[in-house]
């Protein structure tokens, strides 16, 4: 299992979310602790990965050695509801 890392201007972000999308977007990160590469993500590089989750796209970096998944941004999509 990988450990979760949330930059504090994530959390920021996280508490100013309704509290469906909130929802959403947590579980959508705790679920990257058993896979962080699901087939929904995008590959962006070696470490880069992007999700979806609801009209949010959470921006992430895999640390394959310390089985470390860092968040470090979420961004509604363009174009989102």
């Amino acid at each position: 299992m990988y450990s979760i890392q949330v930059e504090d201007d994530v959390k920021a972000q996280l508490v100013e979310l309704h509290p469906k999308r909130f929802k959403q977007v947590v579980l959508c990160i705790y679920s990257l602790q058993h896979n962080p590469r699901p087939p929904e993500c995008t590959i962006l590089d070696a470490e880069a990965c992007r999700i979806s989750a609801g009209p949010y796209r959470i921006l992430y970096y895999v640390d394959d050695s310390a089985r470390r998944v860092h968040i470090v941004a979420i961004r509604e999509q363009i174009g989102s509801e």
